[in-house]
């Protein structure tokens, strides 16, 4: 082979190896389904119950408002999760842009509408950027608020501004349909 030739080969492979060291996009991870995230917020023994609503465009307005975020769907599907002949708590889901990728969390909600447990099922950017379950353990107990936000009722998440933030306003997001949907069961 020419010495020319070589110095070609040696320089593609050079660039090939530079490339397959670079990052590639985040792959979709899905980290734990609906039915496991229900078995650990209610218990294996409880049974939850999908219900579908479809939202007045008032309930859609004031759900934005008390979220103090985007909300555009009508059409809700959630769990009513009973143990024995008691009411344990309801569960959402929350689809949602992070950064340029998707999260889909989980939450669970007691009858009082108080924060049992937020899990990730499914995170699209990269991990790096995913909520630690530390993190996520915090939010137990919390209730709707202006201040459910990171930096004030909220820890920030160091190097996850942007999962932080929407992490939280999905919270605040499933808590004001929570709150629309059973303040008159209250």
């Amino acid at each position: 082979m020419e010495r020319g030739a070589r110095i070609l080969v040696l320089a593609t492979l050079a660039v090939v190896a530079a490339l397959a060291g670079t990052a590639a996009p985040a792959a979709a991870a899905v980290l734990c389904t609906r039915d496991s995230a229900l078995a650990r917020a209610f218990g294996r023994d409880a049974r939850a119950e999908p219900r579908t609503v479809y939202l007045t465009e008032a309930q859609v307005d004031s759900i934005r408002h008390l979220a103090r975020a985007r909300y555009d769907s009508p059409r809700l599907t959630y769990w009513v999760a009973s143990r024995r002949d008691s009411l344990a708590g309801y569960a959402y889901i929350d689809t949602h842009p992070v950064r340029s990728m998707l999260e889909t969390v989980f939450v669970a909600v007691s009858p009082d509408g108080r924060v049992l447990r937020m899990d990730v099922l499914a995170f699209h950017e990269p991990e790096d950027y995913l909520p630690s379950r530390r993190w996520l353990d915090r939010l137990a107990g919390r209730t709707l608020s202006p201040r459910l936000r990171p930096g004030d009722q909220v820890d920030g998440i160091s190097g996850a501004t942007l999962s932080a933030r929407a992490a939280t306003e999905a919270l605040r997001r499933v808590l004001a349909l929570h709150a629309v949907l059973h303040r008159s069961t209250r």
